[in-house]
């Protein structure tokens, strides 16, 4: 099923702007047993991205209402997929002043679960710096689109991503959290990446069990200073690293911390 502005259809104008120039934001959430998980942390996200964009935010209840529509009579685990954009426009990159915006909320069906633990390789493909995105899941993803090709052809599980300056970011649909000298840490994503919901709840977690970490950049050349890594999104919990590139990494005892804190705050469905 697929709500555009609350109707039923699959089509949008030709003249949006999300279409025409990747003009708006998304949430990718997971519908299992029956409820939409961590929806109040998808909504603030798409608020605060909404706010540094100047892009209409049609409220809470509004696209709760459409995403209870949605999932309503629904297999108890799928996909559940929000679209906001500017709405139509005309030709030019300027917005329009008085846009009205468009949601889209759509249920897709849960893809086949992956391995318990993934072999990674890493993508040729970089990102691009720019303060103006950094962090916020905005429709430009061709990047993402481009590593995502070089992963399938390389048959990993996943791939990492790099910025211009070597650094590692983030994998093609995951956030990533690596281990070095007993600190759990993940990438900063101030200047580009996607600052996940669950990246976030897995952050506000190692904290509250004490578990010493934080924001450190990780360079390509350093990777073989980390012990383990783990990957992390909204759809799939926390999935353990066991290579990169071919090179073995330890057992993930920083996803052993993690399982139960985060089956306690809601995440059930954890790999």
């Amino acid at each position: 099923m697929m709500l555009v502005d609350g109707r039923e259809a699959d089509t949008v104008s030709a003249r949006d702007r999300g279409l025409n120039y990747g003009d708006g934001l998304f949430e990718t959430m997971r519908l299992h047993a029956g409820r939409v998980h961590l929806l109040p942390r998808h909504l603030a996200r798409l608020r605060a991205g909404c706010a540094r964009l100047a892009l209409p935010y049609p409220g809470d209840a509004l696209l709760e209402a459409d995403v209870a529509r949605v999932v309503a009579g629904a297999p108890a685990d799928a996909i559940v997929r929000l679209v906001l954009t500017r709405g139509d426009g005309g030709r030019g990159y300027a917005p329009p002043r008085d846009a009205k915006g468009r949601r889209i909320v759509a249920l897709h069906p849960l893809p086949p679960p992956g391995p318990p633990a993934l072999s990674v390789g890493i993508c040729g493909t970089r990102l691009g710096h720019s303060a103006a995105l950094g962090g916020l899941k905005h429709l430009g993803r061709l990047e993402q689109v481009l590593a995502a090709d070089e992963v399938a052809a390389a048959g990993w599980d996943e791939g990492l991503m790099l910025d211009a300056g070597g650094h590692v970011v983030e994998a093609t649909r995951h956030n990533l959290f690596f281990v070095r000298a007993g600190r759990v840490l993940t990438p900063p994503l101030a200047a580009c990446g996607v600052a996940g919901v669950m990246r976030g709840l897995v952050l506000e977690t190692l904290a509250a069990l004490g578990v010493p970490g934080g924001q450190e950049p990780l360079r390509y050349d350093a990777l073989d200073e980390i012990q383990e890594m783990f990957l992390c999104n909204a759809v799939v919990g926390v999935r353990p690293v066991k290579s990169i590139a071919g090179r073995a990494l330890d057992a993930g005892w920083a996803v052993a911390r993690l399982r139960q804190p985060l089956a306690a705050a809601g995440v059930a469905w954890l790999a």
